[in-house]
């Protein structure tokens, strides 16, 4: 099974959990802080993800960890079944994921804005309202530079590219004087 699809399927799991037991927030807080640590130990990683540790050796790690760990009782039994299954390997998409279903939750978007230059805070605000107005929701961006961009910006935003870029405008341009050619 694909790893996404297996990942969205624990997400949803959890995130159901967490909104009928009103502890979405917690939930994220605790699987943002697993992430880290995960991300932060290549050999805890491999201890929890590795298909030749053995389940019972798996379980006894996770839970040296889990008990320094001040997490919800319930998302720890999560990350517990995530480690037993062997889907430790996943916990950053499933992570993603849940993120994903509470924005959509919460009538937010998340993406991003490529600049050749960083913005200013001005500047992002009045992109951020902008966008926000279009969309009709909520909008989080994060910026990431993009040297290669002559100016302009480009957006991508829930699956779609808004592209302002200069060279885009280029393109546009040079896509109307070749059709014009080809009228003439």
């Amino acid at each position: 099974m694909n790893s996404d699809v297996t990942a969205h399927r624990y997400a949803e799991a959890i995130f159901g959990i967490g909104k009928d037991t009103g502890k979405l927030a917690v939930f994220q807080r605790n699987a943002e802080d697993f992430l880290s640590i995960l991300e932060k130990s290549k050999d805890l990683y491999t201890a929890l993800s590795h298909p030749n540790i053995e389940r019972c050796q798996r379980r006894k790690i996770v839970d040296a960890v889990l008990e320094k760990c001040n997490y919800d009782r319930v998302f720890s039994n999560f990350i517990r079944l995530v480690v037993e299954r062997g889907r430790a390997s996943h916990f950053s998409h499933i992570v993603a994921s849940m993120m994903s279903l509470r924005d959509a939750a919460e009538g937010r978007l998340r993406g991003f804005v490529y600049v050749a230059q960083a913005l200013t805070p001005s500047q992002k605000t009045r992109l951020t309202t902008k966008v926000c107005q279009v969309m009709g929701c909520e909008v989080l961006l994060s910026e990431r530079i993009d040297p290669s961009l002559l100016g302009g910006m480009r957006v991508e935003l829930d699956g779609k590219v808004y592209d302002s870029t200069v060279r885009r405008e280029l393109e546009k341009m040079r896509e109307a004087i070749l059709n014009s050619s080809a009228q003439a």
